[in-house]
């Protein structure tokens, strides 16, 4: 299924992604946006490879609902994969029609043609023609795609590690959303509902409004417009108090993931391979069962979620740092009564997300909240406190495996993934999906829907990659009470981390070393080069220090995207701490390498703070965190050292890269405590109390 609001390269004319018109300048325009993975940059060295430029040549237009082509979100590691094939192939066309055009007026054979520059050459004799003389004779309505991109072997741009220059703007904090500043601009805030459930039975909006205050009230929707940050606070404040909520539902001492195990389910076969689907004991094999699990748990955005909006008698204009400007303008133009031609969402950097964080809330909040001053922005910009309680969060999950060993090989597998919703982001599913409407209009609350069959959220990675008869199934749990959607890998972080720890686990009853065993069951050529590779870079087969353990983790994200394998060097000592990390990954054609590493390191240090200490704290179905106290994240102190190699893979497509670390990651961390500790510890995160609970166990 594509993305919301995508269209193919072959619908779109040339003019809706290059502007010429400026000389010495190509602007490319893009509807993906930039969330620190690097995307603009990769997308510009495409660009540039195909039209004969240096990078510096071409700048982006990017997130703007008025100038950007329609693309659909940045999101599930595609930009690259995608986007980045429709820029090369536009481009390719581009530089095409501007060598006829230049052949034309140079009277020789196009074949002649070529360019360095900008500037145009005749049989290797400069012209006084450019890129952008020869643009006012160009058909930049012109859809078709014929021309051939250039052989990947005469790249000059692409495959190189271009600086990211445009870092240097963040250094100062103006590059952010958060710092955005228009004349009279007001300031707003929402007062969440205390519970999904709650209702607002009575406020005293009176004693809180007044001169430069104004409170909006909708249903169960309320929130302050105020002329300054200390108003806005001191109105806060007050109406926290003046609010009284019924419908809050006790708590109790179930968890996310006791809610999860008791929870109405939809079954799904992922796959049934002759034999396997009962998977039981036989007396001719060696058979293990376990259970492993992931917790409830949040983005943990460095910088909250903001969005600015203003509202006009014609329109409005929002920024916001959305991963899908396209899908929040269709939902504020509805949510407003608008023709989705009548509002413009533009993107800002934000802290980056990876995944449906606050951001959309955010801005729609600012939306409804400018209604109410018309013509005046309204900054919005989420507390800690709403940052933890009010966001998306990535739901709980089971996974449960049985499989048979004889002669050293799987013979049988089974494997049970049980999960909440992973894809809940605005429009999905026809649904706004946003919390401000929801609390104003009933007309707007959400429902969940299963995870489409083309988007395997809960389901994502829950085939292994392994060459074994495998059975696996997805069980779709739609009741959870909990605010769920898109994070940062989805299903597959849980998945690979139990696929992973498994491995390990049968690898130690069929008496063989993780990395032979990995290895005799994987066939693909690129899978087992990056398996044997991050053994060799990490001496794996070398004994370990005393009080210090190895783990392996390994997985090809959404087995059709990059591979990567991981080895994680830790200790125990009451407490796992990560010293090292080591990755292998082969992303096909890498556009820049220092941006592929970086990504892949951000993913392990991710994947090693969901794994050692994150887990939403709850009393029941109510949300308890209110500060990093409550959940808390990994440190500086903490970040192990990094060490990351890339696999050259040109002749194949590029892939993305910004999640497929993650569940390597997390087998390689435990399978490592469990190497150095003795014990095998199942569930997520890996806590002291968790460690101390086996040990006692054991005894």
């Amino acid at each position: 299924m594509p993305e919301l609001g995508s269209r193919s390269s072959l619908e779109t004319p040339l003019a809706a992604r290059f502007d010429l018109s400026s000389p010495g300048v190509v602007i490319l325009k893009t509807g993906k946006v930039e969330l620190g993975q690097g995307i603009l940059l990769a997308l510009r060295q495409i660009a540039a490879e195909e039209l004969d430029l240096t990078p510096d040549a071409v700048v982006t237009v990017s997130g703007d609902t008025r100038a950007s082509p329609l693309e659909g979100g940045t999101v599930g590691s595609m930009s690259v994969e995608t986007s980045g094939r429709e820029v090369r192939d536009a481009a390719a066309e581009l530089r095409a029609v501007l060598f006829d055009a230049a052949a034309r007026k140079l009277g020789v054979s196009v074949s002649e043609i070529t360019a360095e520059g900008g500037q145009i050459f005749a049989a290797g004799n400069p012209s006084k023609e450019t890129l952008w003389s020869l643009a006012a004779e160009v058909p930049f309505d012109r859809v078709q795609r014929a021309a051939v991109p250039k052989s990947a072997k005469l790249y000059k741009t692409v495959g190189t590690s271009i600086p990211q220059t445009y870092l240097l703007g963040r250094l100062g904090g103006g590059a952010f959303i958060h710092d955005q500043s228009f004349d009279d601009m007001l300031h707003g805030r929402v007062l969440r509902k205390p519970h999904p459930d709650a209702r607002l039975e009575s406020v005293d909006a009176d004693a809180i409004g007044g001169l430069g205050v104004w409170v909006v009230h909708e249903r169960d929707f309320i929130g302050v417009v105020a002329e300054s940050e200390q108003a806005l606070a001191t109105s806060m404040g007050r109406l926290e108090r003046r609010c009284r909520w019924s419908g809050i539902p006790d708590g109790g001492p179930q968890t996310p993931l006791d809610i999860l195990a008791n929870a109405r389910v939809t079954e799904k076969l992922l796959r049934d391979d002759q034999g396997s689907s009962g998977a039981n004991a036989t007396e001719d094999g060696q058979v293990l069962s376990a259970v492993y699990s992931k917790p409830l748990i949040g983005h943990g955005s460095i910088g909250p979620s903001c969005g600015i909006a203003t509202v006009f008698d014609s329109g409005a204009e929002i920024w916001s740092h959305s991963q899908n400007v396209f899908a929040l303008r269709d939902q504020i133009a509805r949510v407003l009564g608008r023709p989705a031609q009548e509002v413009i969402v533009r993107h800002r950097l934000g802290a980056g997300c990876y995944g449906h964080n606050g951001a959309d809330d955010a801005a729609m909040d600012a939306a409804m909240l400018a209604r109410a001053v018309p013509g005046r922005p309204v900054r919005v910009q989420w507390t800690r406190k709403d940052e933890l309680r009010c966001e998306p969060l990535g739901s709980p999950m089971r996974i449960s495996i049985l499989a048979c060993v004889r002669e050293g090989r799987i013979a049988q597998w089974k494997l049970t993934t049980r999960s909440g919703t992973h894809i809940q982001r605005p429009g999905w599913g026809g649904q706004v999906n946003l919390l401000g409407p929801a609390a104003a209009d009933p007309e707007f609350a959400a429902t969940v829907q299963m995870d489409l069959p083309d988007h395997n959220g809960g389901s994502k990675n829950a085939v292994a990659l392994y060459d074994f008869p495998q059975h696996v199934t997805y069980e779709f749990a739609p009741d959870l009470p909990f605010r769920l959607s898109a994070l940062r890998s989805l299903g597959a972080f849980a998945n690979v981390f139990a696929i992973e720890c498994f491995m390990d686990e049968l690898a130690e009853l069929a008496g063989c070393d993780p990395v032979e065993f990995r290895l005799r069951h994987l066939a693909d050529p690129r899978a087992r080069r990056v398996v044997s590779r991050v053994a060799e870079i990490s001496d794996y087969s070398k004994p370990c220090d005393a009080g210090f353990g190895r783990g392996l983790g390994f997985a090809r994200f959404k087995n059709t995207g990059s591979y990567c394998a991981v080895v994680a060097s830790v200790s125990v000592d009451e407490t796992v701490k990560v010293h090292k990390l080591w990755a292998a990954v082969d992303a096909g054609l890498v556009i820049n390498p220092a941006v592929v590493v970086s990504q892949i390191e951000g993913g392990m240090l991710q994947a090693a703070s969901w794994v050692l200490k994150e887990a939403v704290p709850t009393d029941r179905t109510r949300l308890l965190a209110e500060s990093w106290k409550d959940y808390p994240i990994l440190t500086f102190a903490e970040t192990p050292e990094t060490r990351v190699e890339i696999i050259a893979g040109p002749e194949f497509p590029s892939t993305g890269i910004g999640e497929v670390s993650l569940g390597p990651t997390a087998g390689a961390i435990a399978n490592a405590v469990t190497n150095v500790f003795g014990l095998r510890v199942r569930d997520l995160p890996l806590t002291r109390e968790r460690l101390m609970k086996a040990a006692f166990e054991a005894e």
